[in-house]
C-alpha cells in the first residue's frame, strides 16, 4: 500500500487527470508481455521531463522505488512493477520532436513508438533501422533500455548501434544528457552506451537523438522449406560465407510453420521442417549478385519450393506473418515463456535441433523462430498454467535451454534483457567479479536502489530492494 502523501505529492507535480489509483484501473499496469505479475501502487503520467524529475524527487524523498515503463512488451518481466512501486509511464511523452533528412537524425520523446519514428521519417526516404517484433507500440524508451534488435540486426544491428545521444533524468532527479550529434568526435565520456541496455535501472530516458538509415529502392525477399533444421541452419552458413549480409535472415521450425499456417493462411507448406525467410537491400546490381549467391546456396542444401516475392504487398504479408509468430503459437496454449538466447551462427543449428530434444525430453511444445544471421535464437515454451506439472517441466526445460546456450558459447539474452526472468542465470553467465562491478555501477547511479528495483542483478548485489519482487510464478499471458 502506498502512503497517501506521496500519491497527493504526485497530483501536484502532474494533475488529478494523469494518475491512476484505483485498484481496478491499477491492474492493467500489473504484468506485461512476459509471464509475471507485479503490484504498482500508483501510476503517473508525465508531460515533460521536468515532471518526471519532480517525481524522482518524490521518490526520493518518500524512499518509494519507481518503474519506469512504456508500452509494457518486456518479454523478461522487465516493466513487472515492485509492489507499492511509483510506475512512470511515458506514453504522453510520445512527439517526434525532429526529423532532419540533411543530419539523417531525428529527435524523439521517450514515449515515441518505433513505428511512429519509421513513419516519420519514411517521407525523407530515411528508416530507424531497430526494428522489434513489437515495433507498432514499443517505445523508444523500451527499445533503449532493452537494447531492443530486430529482424534487420544482423546488417543495421541494434539500438545501440542507431542511437547518437540521450537525455535521461537520473534517480536524484537530476537530468544528464549524454552523447549527440557530433558524439564521435567528441573527447567526453560518453554514457550513451552506458544506459542502453540498463533496462531502466540506472535512468529514466526521456529525449532520444536516433540516427536514420536510407531506404533502398532495390529490396528481394524470398522464402525456402528444407527438410531439417540442420539444412536450414547449413545454409545459413554458406550464405555468409559468401560474403552475404542479408537485411534480414529468419529461421522458422515447423510447429511455428504449422501455426502460423493454421492462423493466417498463408500458404506455407505445413510439411517443412524447417522455412528462411530472407531480405536483402541495396543498389539494383548488388541485390541482384547477392540473390544469386543466396539462390545458389539454397540449392546445395536441400531448400525446396524457394519463392521470390513478386512485389511490395507479397512482401509486407511475408513481414506480417514473421510478426504474427507469437500471436500464432498464442492459439496452442494460453502461456507462453520466450527465450532469447544467442549462440555464435556455426552453432545455431546444433542449438535449434537441442531445443527440439529437450522439447521432447519433457514432453512440452516449443516453437523456434531465430534472427539466424546473427544467431539470436527465440524458443518460445507454451503452456497452460492451469498445469503445475506442466509448470514444472516448461521451468526445467526452459533452465536447460539456458545452460545449453551458454556451452556452446552463447549468452543468456540477446535484445529482451535480463529482467526478472534471467537473474537467476547471472552467475553462470558472469564470474563474480563482473558481477560485482555491474553493481558498482548501479550504485554510482542509484546508491537508493529506487529505479526498476529487482532488475538485471542478482538480489544480493543490488542493496535494499533488491528482493521486492520475490519469487516469481508463471502466468497465462
Amino acid at each position: 500500500m502506498i502512503n497517501q502523501r506521496v500519491i497527493q505529492d504526485l497530483s501536484k507535480v502532474v494533475g488529478k487527470d494523469n494518475i491512476i489509483k484505483s485498484k481496478i484501473a491499477l491492474a492493467s499496469y500489473s504484468f506485461d508481455s512476459s509471464p509475471y505479475k507485479g503490484h504498482p501502487g500508483v501510476v503517473v503520467f508525465p508531460t515533460t521531463t521536468e515532471m518526471v524529475a519532480q517525481i524522482m524527487k518524490i521518490a526520493n524523498k518518500y524512499n518509494v522505488p519507481v518503474l519506469p515503463r512504456g508500452a509494457g512488451t518486456s518479454l523478461s518481466g522487465g516493466t513487472i512493477a515492485p509492489p507499492g512501486s511509483i510506475v512512470i509511464s511515458l506514453t504522453k511523452m510520445n512527439k517526434i520532436l525532429e526529423v532532419n533528412p540533411q543530419g539523417k537524425y531525428a529527435l524523439v520523446e521517450g514515449g515515441a513508438t518505433n513505428k511512429a519514428i519509421q513513419l516519420a521519417a519514411q517521407p525523407y526516404g530515411l528508416m530507424f533501422a531497430p526494428d522489434p517484433g513489437s515495433q507498432n507500440v514499443a517505445t523508444i524508451g523500451g527499445n533503449i533500455a532493452a537494447n531492443a534488435g530486430g529482424m534487420r540486426g544482423v546488417k543495421y544491428g541494434s539500438t545501440k548501434d542507431n542511437l547518437l545521444g540521450l537525455e535521461i533524468v537520473l534517480p536524484s532527479g537530476e537530468v544528464i544528457t549524454t552523447g549527440g550529434l557530433n558524439s564521435d568526435i567528441e573527447g567526453n565520456i560518453d554514457l550513451t552506451y552506458l544506459f542502453c541496455g540498463s533496462e531502466g535501472t540506472f535512468g529514466i530516458v526521456t529525449k532520444a537523438w536516433v540516427s536514420l538509415t536510407p531506404i533502398y529502392s532495390d529490396i528481394m525477399t524470398m522464402t525456402a522449406t528444407f527438410p531439417s533444421l540442420e539444412d536450414a541452419g547449413s545454409c545459413v552458413a554458406e550464405i555468409i560465407a559468401q560474403g552475404v549480409i542479408p537485411t534480414a535472415m529468419e529461421i522458422m521450425d515447423n510447429i511455428v510453420i504449422v501455426a502460423l499456417e493454421e492462423y493466417m493462411q498463408m500458404g506455407l507448406d505445413k510439411t517443412a521442417e524447417a522455412l528462411l525467410l530472407i531480405e536483402i537491400d541495396g543498389f539494383s546490381s548488388e541485390v541482384q549478385a547477392q540473390g544469386e549467391k543466396i539462390i545458389k546456396a539454397l540449392e546445395n542444401n536441400k531448400a525446396n519450393n524457394y519463392q521470390i516475392a513478386k512485389n511490395v504487398e507479397d512482401r509486407q504479408e511475408l513481414w506480417r506473418g514473421r510478426r504474427s509468430v507469437n500471436g500464432a503459437l498464442g492459439k496452442i496454449r494460453p502461456g507462453m515463456l520466450v527465450h532469447d538466447i544467442v549462440v555464435p551462427r556455426d552453432r545455431l543449428a546444433f542449438m535449434l535441433k537441442k531445443v527440439a530434444e529437450i522439447a521432447k525430453k519433457y514432453n512440452i511444445i516449443i516453437g523456434q523462430v531465430a534472427h539466424a544471421g546473427d544467431g539470436n535464437s527465440h524458443p518460445s515454451l507454451l503452456y497452460d498454467h492451469r498445469n503445475s506439472e506442466e509448470l514444472e517441466r516448461v521451468e526445467k526445460a526452459g533452465e536447460e535451454i539456458i545452460k545449453e546456450a551458454l556451452a556452446q558459447g552463447g549468452v543468456i539474452t540477446g535484445e529482451h534483457g535480463i529482467g526478472i526472468e534471467k537473474i537467476k542465470y547471472m552467475n553462470l553467465a558472469f564470474t563474480p567479479a563482473s558481477l560485482l562491478y555491474m553493481a558498482k555501477v548501479k550504485e554510482a547511479f542509484d546508491p537508493d536502489n529506487l529505479t526498476n528495483p529487482g532488475k538485471k542483478l542478482p538480489p544480493e548485489l543490488q542493496g535494499q530492494g533488491g528482493d521486492k519482487l520475490g519469487e516469481q510464478k508463471l502466468r497465462a499471458n
